[in-house]
């Protein structure tokens, strides 16, 4: 496994991670249409990893611009 060199390549990594993630459950999402336990699941799936990439997004802006 390769290792990062500094913060700056791990969030970029790390985003493009969630990102790909995100898609993979738009189209699983699809596959499922709307079975009711599958689909709260892939829902709250989502919400997190949302919200994780944006927390990820708000550290490289902090990394790019720290005070």
């Amino acid at each position: 496994m390769e290792e990062t060199k500094n913060l700056k390549e791990l969030t970029a990594k790390i985003s493009k991670n969630l990102f790909d993630t995100i898609s993979i459950l738009d189209i699983f999402e699809e596959i499922i249409d709307g079975e009711r336990k599958e689909s709260f699941l892939v829902s709250s799936m989502q919400k997190r990893i949302h919200n994780a990439f944006n927390d990820i997004e708000e550290c490289r802006k902090l990394i790019a611009n720290p005070d």
